[in-house]
């Protein structure tokens, strides 16, 4: 009798300290389950972070897996044709990207979900990444994942409560978010956004994209060789939609000139004072060797009017020689004074050539829409024509 309690004490105090110990240290002995037929798969119980009561700030908690079981049934359109093969795959890269969710490392999280999504397009798996986008501020994205989070209801998020925040975050999501809808005729021009393509026009087709943008000023423009069109939208608000129709212009009709002065007269008129001066050097130079040549013959008449008593040189006929000298320095500042001028007048007129520069297709139609147009007018009893445009 006391040897048989003896061995019920050790059983049960050896039960006591399995079940106190760490499984890591003592695991507990499996059970085998019970194999019973899976007629009706249970939704994935996959733990998703679920988002604060402001869903615009996700505080992830750990994800462990995607409890995907056999899920094949007609009921599960989001398992529909996925073999357990991939199902385990997406299972190991979705445990894996929630890792780095939970450990901060977003951009990692995101390529982990996306190679997950490539076994298996589960709406789990596109919350937990619509959450990592979040922090990496990709507002577009993070539409497109919780759209499709959402696309099956709250069946496959597993809590009701997952689904309606995930409406929240559209909701807040959409007030970082408007819409360019942008169309051009022209086959073969490059439609660019911001600097990235988005459609190359093809002849015949419909060539018109709607986009969501980020909320702000966008840059539109449509290349092809030898044809221009840009556009800069105004500040779009949240939720505005901006329309374009984008038309390509030739670079002769956006092409304008512009002098630096609009008085262009001015140069020649510098350089035309210069010619003057110029002239007026050679007509004063010209008069100071008539004075000279005055003065000599004023001198050799006293000479021989004065015989052998030499002749001597009074105020008038000093004057002649005192003209020609004066006449000669003014003839040499004008000629300073004409060098100086064609210099400053060639400088300008270099410096007012025209110059080419392009205008917007925006300024392009302005112009033309300033411009009368003649319409005729053709009516019983009367012949003319009507003329309309913006003076």
């Amino acid at each position: 009798m006391t040897k048989a309690i003896a061995i019920a004490l050790g059983i049960a105090l050896s039960f006591g300290t399995s079940v106190a110990q760490p499984k890591k240290k003592a695991p507990a002995p499996k059970k085998e389950p019970k194999k019973t037929p899976d007629k009706t798969p249970t939704p994935d119980k996959a733990p998703v972070p679920e988002p604060p009561k402001d869903p615009g700030k996700a505080d992830p908690q750990k994800a462990d897996n995607l409890d995907a079981g056999k899920a094949t049934g007609d009921d599960r359109p989001w398992a529909k044709g996925v073999s357990q093969d991939k199902q385990d795959a997406a299972i190991k890269l979705f445990v894996e990207g929630n890792g780095y969710l939970n450990d901060g490392i977003f951009g990692k999280a995101v390529e982990s979900y996306l190679q997950a999504l490539k076994y298996w397009d589960h709406p789990a798996i596109h919350y937990n990444m619509a959450l990592a986008l979040d922090k990496l501020d990709r507002p577009i994205d993070v539409e497109i994942s919780m759209t499709k989070a959402i696309a099956y209801g709250p069946a496959p998020l597993e809590t009701p409560d997952k689904f309606e925040h995930a409406k929240e975050y559209l909701v807040l999501n959409a007030k970082q978010l408007a819409w360019i809808d942008v169309s051009c005729n022209k086959p073969g021009a490059n439609v660019l956004i911001d600097g990235q393509k988005v459609f190359t026009v093809e002849a015949g087709k419909k060539n018109r994209i709607e986009l969501r943008v980020r909320v702000g000023k966008h840059t539109i423009v449509a290349e092809r060789t030898g044809y221009n069109a840009q556009v800069d939208a105004p500040y779009i608000e949240p939720g505005q939609k901006f329309r374009i129709e984008l038309q390509l212009y030739t670079s002769e009709e956006l092409t304008r000139y512009k002098t630096r002065w609009e008085k262009k007269w001015i140069p020649f008129a510098v350089l035309g004072g210069g010619v003057a001066l110029g002239l007026g050097g050679v007509l004063l130079e010209t008069s100071a060797n008539s004075s000279y040549k005055d003065f000599d013959a004023a001198v050799a008449r006293c000479n021989t009017d004065s015989s052998n008593m030499g002749c001597v040189v009074d105020s008038s006929i000093s004057k002649l020689r005192d003209s020609g000298d004066s006449k000669k320095t003014l003839g040499y500042v004008s000629y300073g004074l004409a060098g100086a001028a064609l210099a400053t007048g060639g400088i300008m007129l270099y410096l007012n050539r025209r110059q080419s520069y392009e205008i917007s297709a925006d300024q392009y139609r302005k112009e033309q829409s300033q411009k009368p147009v003649v319409t005729p007018v053709v009516a019983p009893g009367m012949a003319g024509a009507m003329v309309s445009g913006r003076f």
